[in-house]
């Protein structure tokens, strides 16, 4: 799970005018490319059902950025978790994604994404791979909300 205090985590939340259950509908998506500024295009086997895997190309200012992410917790409405894995100095490295909706109201959420990067070698990467996860999460974000807007 996600480590807060974790050196290499970064967090951002957002309210939104919607129900969690419309908001956890909405990230949720499989056609986000057409309205989320953040992501290029995102493949799923199952979506975003335990066990699944996601495929997702984020846009970020340094360029397309590709993670492959499974769905190791899916509580509809409020909580996903995404972990994925790649190799640095051939050491195996992990990141997690780990995205909270909270209800506020009956019609209102506020939606939290947190990240967490872990590794021999996180410490070596962090500063570059703060700087792009950092873009994602507010182009996410925003692009969440102006979608939530649309209802």
């Amino acid at each position: 799970m996600i480590e807060f205090n974790s050196p290499f985590s970064l967090q951002a939340d957002i309210q939104l005018k919607i129900s969690s259950q419309m908001a956890w509908d909405l990230f949720t998506l499989p056609d986000q490319e057409s309205w989320n500024h953040a992501i290029q295009s995102l493949n799923s086997d199952f979506g975003f059902l335990t066990g699944s895997l996601q495929t997702i190309k984020f846009q970020s200012l340094r360029g397309p950025y590709i993670s492959r992410l499974e769905v190791i917790e899916s509580n509809p409405g409020n909580l996903l978790v995404l972990e994925g894995h790649f190799r640095h100095c051939l050491v195996r490295h992990t990141e997690q994604w780990q995205i909270k909706f909270s209800s506020i109201s009956a019609t209102q959420t506020e939606v939290n994404i947190s990240f967490v990067l872990s590794g021999t070698f996180a410490s070596r990467i962090w500063d570059e791979k703060k700087l792009i996860i950092n873009n994602i999460l507010n182009l996410w974000l925003e692009s969440l909300k102006l979608q939530s807007e649309r209802f």
